[in-house]
């Protein structure tokens, strides 16, 4: 009895030392404008976008010339998440939107629909999707996800499946077409790896190492020459009229918040090449589409139900906060 007791109570330690809890002191609301006008807005709200996107794969190649000498190096590798699939991911999202919208409508808060956002001038023929699916054109390495029966629109979709928005910001007229209803738009990101490269001419090797950086932070990948960043986020704009905004935007203090839960198996990979040229590293990832071939040369396997805990339970905390400054800024 005494040994199940002592057993019991040595998991619950480890629980505990591992499940680093997303605290007020790792966010900020600095940088909005006018949060205290938030009050004089109606109690209405309407969520223009709700995304998650979940780091899966990232590559880095490294090279040196080493001419007739040393002759020449190349190293490449590419990492995939192994553990955690697409129905997760939608888990996951599906899970943080109720709990959002719950807390909204606890709250007193009536939730407005994409048709009722429709009667905004700046909708006129934008597209109106359906949630419920995942994305892989969002960000290359991430697969993206947005709730299911939800709906929202976008400005236009490009050949690949990457949806784009204005380039300004149209919330504050939108919430004056709703009447000053509060303009919401959240973001989560979930990178997994930080890649680095080396190499060297004069001795003639090249190598890629990746360390598992599993966190609440930013989704960053390039489109081209084009940087595609989201950051984890909550924002939230009410416009009484031209010049008369209120802007709340909450969003992590740092760079990211580590998750430090036991979630994946493995916490480094390497790869070398002696021999062996500039580094040319390719962090943003693996761009999916038809047709392109991409050999993964390592897998970051992970606990799946452990990843789905965790990362479900940073998204609430982070809620959580995000709501209660709201809250105290929207105070009548």
């Amino acid at each position: 009895m005494k040994k199940l007791f002592a057993t019991a109570f040595l998991c619950s330690c480890i629980t505990l030392t591992f499940a680093q809890t997303l605290t007020r002191d790792d966010i900020t609301d600095k940088g909005g404008y006018a949060e205290n006008k938030l009050k004089n807005a109606p109690k209405k709200v309407y969520i223009a976008s709700f995304r998650t996107f979940f780091h899966v794969m990232a590559s880095a190649d490294a090279s040196s010339i080493g001419g007739s000498y040393k002759g020449n190096t190349k190293t490449s590798m590419t990492v995939a998440i192994s553990g955690v699939d697409t129905p997760d991911f939608m888990e996951i999202t599906n899970a943080a939107y109720k709990k959002f919208t719950d807390d909204l409508k606890a709250k007193g808060y009536e939730i407005l629909t994409a048709d009722d956002a429709a009667k905004s001038d700046e909708y006129t023929d934008w597209i109106k999707k359906e949630g419920g699916q995942v994305s892989y054109a969002q960000v290359p390495g991430y697969v993206s996800a947005v709730p299911s029966g939800y709906r929202y629109f976008i400005k236009k979709e490009t050949k690949k499946g990457r949806e784009k928005s204005s380039f300004l910001d149209k919330s504050p007229k939108i919430s004056r077409d709703l009447e000053g209803a509060i303009v919401i738009d959240v973001n989560f990101a979930f990178p997994f790896l930080d890649m680095k490269t080396a190499s060297s001419n004069m001795i003639g090797f090249s190598s890629v190492k990746a360390k598992v950086d599993f966190e609440l932070g930013t989704a960053f990948g390039q489109d081209g020459t084009t940087p595609v960043i989201y950051p984890s986020m909550f924002k939230f704009i009410s416009s009484e009229g031209m010049g008369k905004d209120a802007i709340l935007h909450v969003r992590l203090k740092g760079e990211g918040f580590d998750i430090e839960a036991p979630v994946f198996k493995d916490k480094k990979f390497k790869e070398m090449t002696a021999a062996s040229m500039n580094t040319t590293p390719n962090y943003y990832g693996i761009i999916f589409q038809n047709n392109v071939k991409v050999n993964v040369s390592h897998y970051a396997e992970c606990d799946g139900a452990l990843y789905k805990q965790e990362a479900l339970r940073v998204m609430n905390e982070f809620t959580d906060h995000a709501l209660t400054i709201f809250y105290d800024y929207a105070k009548k």
